[in-house]
């Protein structure tokens, strides 16, 4: 652990103290659980991070709390979105961030610290719950209902010792209502210039016995409509870095990548039909196109960009190159869902019991999402059907116009390559379809020493199906190889044709027959399973008290202990075609595989001083768990935590801890998938004088053949990701150190500042295929572990990148979050008698996340704090007035600015930042007996996602958006009733 942090936490506590009042944060927490009736039984129970029972002690870990109340003034209707907000939460799944994936559409993961949704844990009530995402442990939130959520705890740092793996980041605790009573229903609708949001919900519950028997059924509809490119005028600008062309050497001072906006490819056209690569007779590549008719036309190009030395790219500036427009900004999702909560407290009449009660949940879950995407060239490398990018066709192809045929003859071309947009053969859908169920029951009460205890099982299954529009690809090159046979135009190949192939018509938008597209395309789909069964039996009391040095006053010492077991199954299997890589898209295995866990654990609550001076209450925590894996076999984490509370205005808190993580199925057992990537191959002409050791690179790309101006001839190829069933748990350090102020002078005021350093070693990664193309060939030469992973063709080309899951990478991460809230009575402060003022903030400081993909290697150490998506400072805030039947309230989001990344070489990029980004929330609420109606509208003044340029990668070019980090739909104003019997 870096100590030299910890040394100016003194000097910098007064001055977070006046950023947290004087900036502009944004989020409501509280040091302490909400005072909401319902959720004040949950509370006085144990506070998150710890098994004790101990309701009037604070824990030595922060605790940020957001209560039911919050989430309804953020006026969303999932609680990612509400998640989303709080500093301590990174990147994570979301229907912003899974727009461009084949499986996963829609899931909504936590992803705290930005360390990685499989290092944070997500409990409710304080058990865990399945994952719902195949293979991992990370859960789908949309399996979460807000409907019936009282609080949502978050618990930064190693947890665990108290709840066993995945805990390393923290734990994200969904606490529920208990002994709910009465009818509560919820109706929202939303609109944001484009989508539109449905939401619904009901919840019923009723005592029974003399309110020994509560009973609780709710029921959950919501809707989100999906966002696309052409619905937003910044997504189709065409940003993008390109070969600098007054680049002339490598020492000329000038950025080898400039920006520029309405940038485009040149090599595939704007309207679904084929543009002719090769040169044929006096017309140059890329010269020539068709109409949607099939008429043979020139392509205007637009302006060609090339680089230094004069080379002509792949893209230009305007032109009627092809814009991406339907791709998804936001897949739409549909989700219903069922919960049934039972609280029984029995009678107990014996000498051991004196209370028992018997607690069961269920819940079902209905998800549906679905993204979408352009279909381009891909082409696949089919031998002598395709080369690069591009399709191969023979000059006597049936489907040919006859000033085509008659150029070729002149020309004396026997076959010629195009590429095309495959738009009008149907949009490339994924859609994915999740049912996940849920059972927990069991027994807690107290014996007769005042010891209580616990003891649950726990079942959980997620199905998911996963259904692509792909391209078979010998049906494919089948099809398009057409010829005229005896006046009729078919398949070149009898076989083909005896398989009922069925000729495609490329030369032209929406030519072709119904019945060729439907031979040469097919719906694949993937189904997935994933079943977790956990049971849990644990014990807490106070095992004996002692009279504190110097006061007297009695410290109860307490305990908690318990066993749990854990055994997790998770089953993938792809179609057929997939499996034997009969597609275009993404060839995989069958993944398979189960593990079991048995552990042992145990926390200790030690009370060191009380009621002297300068020490109100001074206490001592220490938890340890054992863990013993059919995968891994056994390991233990621990944590130490010392809260030290001055007075009732100060108090200061410690924790350090071990945590651990073990292996999920997927980085075990996956049986190898295939991807595509867009790769910049370090060889290419654009990049040979990049990198950290461009002496190196030069050296090793021509000892692999390549010429100084080899031009990769395509950028998306097969990266294949599989497990490792050698892996081992990966370890993290976390220290935290903080303080609460609550000042006696200034009631109904708290302000927390917390410090927190984390170091991950043995990180289960891959070394990600950038890295390992890079390394290949920017080591001293190619005897090296890295190019064994990179295949190349006889052309040079990359053709595929072998990406293993392996223990090797390190992460840090260190930073500062400062929590304020203050509530008064306007009377209180000399103004007229007119309700309440409070104020809520937050905000997140980061100061370093680092991941090492080979530590000890500081060319490839990747510094992500103040790059996208990892802002160094994260704030909101949240003001609201409370007046009788009135409630107003306003609230900002702040995120500083961000570069493209950190890790360009001097001098690479023209230098680009994304500016800082704040948003503006409205809502207002009017409360009548038994119903209030409210409105809002979030980022009233229409701010849009601060743009990235994306780069150049040699044959392809996406505009630049970033979605996943900013909010991206906009204006966004909703209505909705509350009502309460």
């Amino acid at each position: 652990m870096r100590l030299s942090a910890y040394l100016k936490t003194g000097t910098m506590i007064a001055g977070l103290a006046v950023t947290a009042a004087a900036a502009q944060p944004a989020w409501a927490q509280s040091e302490t659980p909400a005072s909401d009736p319902e959720a004040s039984a949950v509370a006085d129970i144990v506070v998150t991070g710890s098994r004790i029972r101990r309701p009037n002690v604070e824990a030595s870990t922060p605790v940020n709390v957001v209560d039911a109340q919050e989430i309804e003034n953020i006026g969303v209707t999932n609680l990612i979105d509400a998640m989303a907000r709080q500093p301590q939460v990174g990147l994570g799944s979301s229907a912003s961030s899974t727009t461009n994936t084949v499986a996963g559409q829609g899931l909504a993961t936590l992803n705290l610290r930005n360390l990685g949704a499989s290092r944070t844990l997500v409990l409710v009530n304080g058990r865990r719950h399945v994952a719902g995402s195949s293979g991992t442990s990370a859960v789908d939130v949309n399996t979460i209902s807000k409907t019936t959520i009282a609080r949502v705890d978050t618990v930064t740092g190693g947890s665990s010792a108290v709840y066993g793996a995945d805990a390393v980041a923290g734990v994200v605790n969904f606490i529920t209502k208990q002994d709910f009573d009465g009818v509560a229903a919820q109706a929202q609708y939303g609109s944001a210039e484009g989508p539109n949001t449905y939401y619904g919900s009901v919840a019923v519950g009723r005592n029974f016995n003399d309110g020994r028997t509560n009973i609780m059924a709710a029921g959950t509809y919501d809707k989100t409509e999906g966002l696309y490119r052409h619905e937003r005028d910044y997504a189709m600008s065409g940003l993008a870095y390109i070969p600098n062309p007054n680049k002339k050497s490598p020492n000329d001072g000038l950025p080898s990548f400039i920006m520029a906006r309405d940038v485009y490819t040149n090599i595939t056209n704007d309207s679904f039909t084929p543009v002719i690569v090769t040169p044929i007779g006096g017309n140059a590549a890329y010269s020539l196109t068709f109409t949607p008719d099939g008429k043979l036309v020139p392509f205007d190009r637009g302006q060609i960009v090339v680089d230094g030395a004069g080379r002509p790219q792949k893209v230009s500036i305007g032109g009627d190159g092809f814009k991406f427009r339907e791709d998804a900004l936001r897949t739409p999702v549909e989700r219903y869902g069922g919960e049934l909560q039972l609280r029984h407290q029995f009678q107990p009449s014996n000498d051991y019991i004196t209370e028992l009660n018997l607690f069961a949940e269920g819940k079902y879950f209905h998800t549906e999402a679905t993204s979408q995407r352009e279909n381009g060239t891909f082409a696949g490398d089919v031998p002598g059907t395709a080369t690069g990018n591009a399709y191969r066709i023979q000059a006597d192809n049936a489907f040919l116009p006859a000033d085509l045929k008659a150029m070729l003859a002149a020309a004396g071309v026997a076959r010629f390559d195009i590429t095309r947009n495959d738009r009008d053969f149907g949009i490339r859908t994924y859609e994915s379809v999740y049912d996940t169920t849920r059972f927990v029951t069991g027994f807690d009460g107290a014996f007769s020493n005042g010891w209580r205890f616990e003891v649950y099982a726990n079942y959980g299954q997620t199905k998911s199906e996963f259904t692509n529009f792909d391209r078979l690809q010998k049906e494919f090159y089948e099809s398009i190889d057409a010829i005229n046979l005896n006046g009729q135009i078919v398949c070149r190949s009898a076989d083909a044709r005896a398989r009922g192939c069925q000729p495609l018509n490329l030369f032209g938008a929406g030519v072709a027959s119904q019945e060729a597209i439907d031979y040469s395309y097919i719906y694949t789909v993937r189904n997935d399973l994933t079943r977790q069964w956990n049971a849990v039996a644990s014990v807490n009391g106070e095992l004996f008290s002692y009279p504190s040095l110097f006061s007297g006053t009695s410290l109860p010492v307490a305990f908690a202990a318990g066993v749990e077991w854990r055994k997790e199954y998770a089953r993938s299997v792809p179609d057929i075609t997939s499996q034997k890589g009969l597609i275009f898209q993404n060839a995989q295995q069958i993944t398979e595989g189960r593990y079991e866990s048995k552990e042992v654990f145990g926390e200790i609550n030690l009370p060191l001083l009380a009621d002297v001076p300068f020490v109100q209450y001074l206490d001592l925590t220490a938890a340890y768990r054992y863990q013993d894996y059919t995968t891994t076999g056994g390991d233990s984490s621990y944590g130490l935590g010392l809260e030290w509370t001055v007075n009732r205005d100060i108090r200061f808190r410690g924790n350090y801890a071990k945590a651990v993580r073990s292996p999920n199925i997927n980085e075990l057992f996956g049986g190898g998938s295939e991807g595509y990537s867009l790769i910049d191959d370090p060889c290419d002409a654009t990049r040979l004088n990049l990198g950290n050791a461009p002496a190196n690179r030069k050296a090793n790309c021509a000892a692999l053949g390549l010429s100084p101006n080899f031009v990769q001839s395509t950028a998306t190829r097969p990266v294949v990701s599989q497990g490792n069933s050698a892996l081992n748990p990966e370890e993290g350090e976390t220290l935290t150190l903080g303080v609460v102020l609550t000042p006696s002078i200034l009631p109904g005021f708290a302000l927390t500042i917390d410090h927190y350093d984390i170091k991950i070693s043995d990180v289960i990664a891959s070394l990600g295929f950038r890295n390992i193309i890079n390394n290949c060939v920017d080591s001293p030469d190619l005897n090296n572990p890295f190019c064994a992973s990179v295949a190349r063709g006889a052309d040079g080309n990359i053709t595929r990148v072998l990406n293993q899951v392996l223990n090797v990478a390190e992460y840090t991460n260190s930073g500062w979050d400062v929590t304020a809230s203050y509530r008064t009575d306007l009377a209180k402060l000399g103004l007229p008698d007119y309700g309440s003022l409070s104020f809520s903030a937050a905000a997140g400081f980061l100061e370093d996340l680092t991941y090492d993909p080979v530590p000890g290697d500081p060319s490839v150490r990747d510094e992500q704090a103040g790059e996208l998506p990892n802002p160094k400072r994260r704030m909101n805030f949240r003001v609201t007035w409370d007046y009788d039947r009135v409630s107003l309230s306003y609230a900002n989001q702040y995120l500083s600015s961000m570069v493209r990344s950190n890790q360009d070489p001097a001098g690479a990029y023209e230098p680009y930042k994304a500016p800082s980004w704040l948003t503006h929330d409205l809502r207002a609420e009017y409360r009548f007996d038994k119903f209030s109606v409210f409105a809002g509208v979030n980022n009233f003044t229409n701010e849009e996602p601060p743009q990235t340029p994306f780069t150049w990668t040699g044959t392809s070019l996406n505009t630049g958006f970033n979605a996943s980090i900013y909010n991206n739909l906009g204006r966004y104003a909703y209505i909705g009733v509350n009502a309460r019997f």
